[in-house]
């Protein structure tokens, strides 16, 4: 193998090391959010194309170096993270194959743990840097399969919170493996005395290599900034939202607690009428968040303008980090708690008759979840960008609903909403559906500025 193709391979692996400490970066700093960045997918495909570019230059190492072993699980480690990176790529575009992610997933770690066993017994263990890069590759394989099946088997919110950190150190574990093996390539380009470019087919490979080497770098750097800017975006956009919630709460007075019988614990808050008269009825906005305190419904009901003109007591439970609604399948849910809270309330001056429910994301989940498992409490739903289960919608066929959803939605696909929507329609419910064709996952802006939208909320009634 020559000096310039050792030089291209480490260029690759420096690339895709970068990529994998920057991925690293943006997800501890806005978390999950990273997914829905709209230059998010352009990035996952080149930082794959230029990891695939690079493994195959390294097979060809390790068939030039008669490593047997070390290629034929090198190419059952391709095979298995292509199959990954499709199943991802499927998901992040259309929200498809979801239930494929996970199996797929192991498939791919327990093809590299295959992989690393290879570099760490068979001939590839004369080379210190392929040996210890071997060791590192299985010791993050074996992380990763156990964090995975952990999170699994358990139900437990602070496991659940661990093991998302662990996946998200994974990218800069797989970087420091590349410095390993730029490590050996460096050695290997030093061991090297001449150059062995001598057959047409060598150069012609070298010049179909070095031009996607290049076209690799610019496009992985030009999306990068793109991505660092977005995220940039988002993660002000997140320290706007915690201001807003802090303010719900200072507007509460405090955060209250309720503790059911089995001892546990829901912290929430409950927003006063402007002018309170106990001697009134008003109506009871749940207004579920996606994180935190963090409800967009809360925040603009609670404005000096709409607190006039609607006047209503609003409820925000809080939600804790890895849990949520309910309607979310393995994911653990608060959803009986709060309903139980709800219905504890002695706060006078609530009209029974007049409780809402509202959500964004994982709030709209839980607003779904919410009229299908309890409908007798809610006489209206508006849940945003989420879904549910069709087989459930049935029981919410006599609550008025008003769902809204982006059509490019990649966080939560359009047919989480258009499914509940036509099961409601099928059981014999009227409800209304706004799907904007242009919009995708934070829509919320667009909802709030939707024609009568708090009118028709705040004139439903339950019989």
């Amino acid at each position: 193998m020559s000096k310039t193709l050792c030089i291209f391979l480490i260029a690759l692996l420096g690339l895709t090391a970068a990529a994998g400490i920057c991925h690293s970066i943006i997800s501890f700093q806005i978390g999950g959010q990273i997914y829905g960045l709209d230059s998010y997918v352009a990035w996952f495909l080149v930082v794959n194309i230029t990891a695939v570019i690079g493994t195959i230059l390294l097979l060809k190492y390790y068939y030039y170096q008669s490593y047997r072993f070390a290629f034929f699980t090198g190419i059952i480690g391709v095979i298995a993270n292509l199959c990954y990176a499709t199943i991802v790529y499927i998901i992040l575009t259309s929200g498809g194959l979801r239930s494929y992610f996970i199996p797929v997933f192991l498939f791919s770690q327990c093809a590299g743990i295959l992989y690393a066993i290879s570099l760490i017994f068979s001939n590839t263990r004369k080379r210190f840097w392929l040996k210890l890069g071997g060791v590192c590759v299985l010791v993050i394989g074996l992380v990763l399969v156990s964090a995975v099946i952990g999170s699994m088997h358990t139900k437990d919110a602070r496991i659940n919170i661990i093991i998302g950190k662990i996946v998200q150190w994974a990218p800069i574990a797989g970087a420091l493996v590349n410095v390993l093996f730029i490590m050996n390539f460096l050695a290997e380009i030093r061991a090297l005395k001449t150059e062995n470019t001598s057959t047409l087919w060598q150069k012609s490979l070298e010049s179909i290599l070095g031009f996607a080497a290049i076209v690799a770098f610019i496009f992985t750097i030009a999306l990068g900034i793109l991505l660092v800017n977005q995220s940039s975006t988002e993660l002000y956009w997140q320290n706007y939202n915690a201001e807003q919630a802090q303010k719900l709460v200072k507007l509460a007075g405090g955060a209250r607690i309720f503790i059911d019988s089995k001892g546990e614990i829901l912290h929430y808050l409950l927003i006063k009428p402007m002018d309170y008269d106990q001697q009134k009825k008003y109506p009871l906005v749940v207004c579920l968040p996606y994180g935190g305190y963090q409800a967009p419904a809360a925040e603009s009901l609670s404005t000096d303008m709409n607190r006039t003109a609607y006047r209503a007591f609003l409820f925000v439970p809080y939600c804790p980090e890895g849990e949520g609604w309910g309607g979310i399948p393995g994911y653990p849910s608060l959803d009986s708690l709060v309903c139980e809270t709800i219905s504890a309330l002695a706060e006078p001056g609530i009209d029974v008759k007049r409780r809402y429910v509202t959500g964004l994301s994982r709030g709209a989940y839980g607003t779904w979840q919410f009229i299908c498992t309890r409908p007798d409490i809610f006489a209206a739903a508006m849940p945003v960008s989420g879904g549910g289960d069709p087989k459930l919608a049935p029981k919410a066929v006599h609550v008025a609903v008003w769902a809204f959803h982006g059509a490019k939605d990649r966080n939560v696909p359009v047919s989480g909403s258009r499914d509940m929507i036509a099961a409601i329609i099928k059981a014999g419910g009227h409800p209304e559906y706004t799907e904007f064709p242009d919009e995708a996952h934070n829509i919320w802006d667009r909802v709030s500025k939707t024609p009568g939208l708090w009118d028709w909320l705040f004139a439903q009634k339950r019989e």
